[in-house]
């Protein structure tokens, strides 16, 4: 596989002379191994390549590339920060979560009609409808779901299982310096299995879970980003378990993951998704997060991205290495809006079971934004629109320290702010993370960002639900995209239970 893209405002990289009209094609070379061919190649996960033989999913780890893809002849050159990455590929990738031998063999499980017994006797499901049958490459049986949720559409190296950037109390620049990071708070994303349903597949790691884990839940305390009580401590995976392919990774597990219904419930809790995470184009080229300043910014153009499309204006991952901007995890995207328009719609990642949802969107105000209007909508037609335009053009918190004036709360206001700020369905910005390079302040304590409560709604697992932003700013603007929420009513009308600050 080739990795091959082209480099606007490289003169701005190698000699600071902000030249931003030069370009260089970059290529580079990588293992050309796919992953169904390096697994057959081990000899400890036998069974789990047999499983997906049997469901046909070996099928699908054989792709690399989505040869459809076509990169613009002329790209725009407006990007905010260069130099500026235009790819020149769309690469397929995957990664693989698969049980070692010994774990299949220590519950007599040898091929697919042995997992559908031993699925069936030992797990309750949340879904009615499986099938117990042989035919296990349909979808709706037990095994094949059980091998699709092993499977993530984006390559997660071992590097970047958890992202270390900015969470509070974090030391970068010792990070930069040995590459090994301190974990210090509990950091964790959240990454869309394939298959259907649709399913979410949590990866989390604190200075006490003992590493990697997979679907480790957690409650916090109120006045420190620590454990208080764990509900589910989940599955260890590491790095040195890891096996790399061309268009993917591999981790062997120690034990047996399952979809089944005690995973459901314990997703009843707040869901951070990072936008960058919700974009495996991103990652399988390894743009995602990186940790030097080789490219500031990538150009993603309208149809590189699935679940983030660009309908007008020219949407940009902006890395934010050593920016010290107030981005969770330190990168966002951002769109330039042509005046009376730029639009960008967003898939929403899947809910775990039915029920109400509170959608939550991060913002960052600055005089650069403009005005939006956002729609909700059931599949992506059928636009809802949710409530009037909002203006996230805001003078900075340098400029306008007195509080957040412009999201209806002051520093005089006799009333509590998150009060304020709700009546106007806006929130503070979490704690979990910082505003400034190296040992910044938190979050939260900045009044030009926050989070914007897009609506309750009442959400259906299996079913694609869709944000839409459209710009109706007069002149051309920014419209800013860093992270979302999904929020159950368990957390956020929770009865004696007030949310966390986290």
């Amino acid at each position: 596989m080739r990795r091959i893209y082209t480099m606007i405002g490289i003169g701005a990289f190698l000699w600071g002379t902000g030249i931003s009209g030069m370009a260089q094609n970059i290529e580079e070379e990588v293992s050309a191994v796919v992953l169904p061919e390096l697994m057959e190649q081990q000899q400890n996960i036998t069974v789990f390549t047999r499983l997906l033989q049997q469901t046909g999913w070996d099928k699908v780890l054989e792709q690399s590339q989505d040869d459809s893809y076509v990169p613009v002849a002329d790209p725009p050159t407006d990007s905010p920060v260069k130099p500026c990455i235009v790819p020149q590929t769309k690469e397929i990738a995957f990664t693989v979560f698969a049980e070692n031998d010994e774990v299949f063999a220590a519950n007599n499980i040898t091929d697919a009609a042995s997992l559908t017994e031993y699925l069936k006797q030992h797990y309750v499901f949340h879904n009615s409808d499986l099938l117990y049958d042989d035919q296990y490459t349909d979808p709706r049986h037990v095994v094949n779901q059980f091998v699709s949720y092993h499977l993530l559409p984006q390559a997660v190296s071992p590097k970047q299982l958890v992202i270390h950037y900015n969470e509070i109390d974090f030391d970068l620049n010792a990070y930069l310096e040995t590459g090994i990071p301190q974990t210090t708070v509990p950091v964790y994303d959240y990454y869309e299995t394939l298959g259907t349903p649709r399913r979410l597949l949590k990866i989390y790691e604190s200075s006490s879970s003992d590493g990697f884990r997979l679907n480790h839940f957690a409650r916090y305390q109120k006045d420190e980003f620590a454990e208080k009580e764990i509900i589910d401590e989940g599955i260890s995976v590491s790095a040195e378990q890891s096996l790399e392919a061309e268009n993917g990774y591999v981790y062997l597990l120690d034990e047996m993951l399952v979809y089944d219904k005690s995973t459901v419930d314990n997703f009843a809790e707040r869901i951070r998704i990072d936008l960058a995470s919700r974009s495996p184009e991103l990652m399988n080229l390894g743009y995602r997060r990186p940790l030097d300043d080789t490219f500031s910014s990538v150009y993603c153009q309208p149809g590189f991205q699935d679940w983030i499309q660009v309908i007008s204006g020219n949407l940009y991952y902006l890395s934010g290495f050593r920016k010290g901007w107030c981005d969770y995890q330190g990168d966002e995207f951002l769109l330039k809006a042509p005046a009376n328009g730029g639009e960008v719609i967003i898939k929403l990642p899947p809910v775990p079971y039915h029920g109400m949802y509170q959608v939550r969107l991060g913002t960052s105000g600055n005089l650069s934004r403009g005005t939006v209007q956002y729609y909700f909508s059931e599949g992506d037609t059928g636009w809802q629109p949710l409530g009037y335009p909002v203006c996230d053009k805001v003078q900075p918190w340098y400029a306008n320290p007195s509080g957040y004036a412009s999201y209806g709360w002051h520093k005089n206001s006799f009333s509590d702010p998150d009060v304020m700020l709700e009546a106007g369905n806006m929130m503070k910005a979490p704690a979990s993370y910082i505003y400034g390079f190296g040992r910044g302040k938190p979050a939260r304590e900045f009044p030009d960002i926050g989070r914007r409560i897009l609506g309750n709604f009442l959400l259906e697992s299996g079913k694609d639900y869709y944000i839409r932003i459209q710009s109706v700013h007069t002149e051309p603007s920014e419209i800013f995209l860093d992270y979302l929420e999904l929020v159950p009513s368990e957390v956020f009308l929770h009865p004696s239970v007030v949310e966390d600050i986290w």
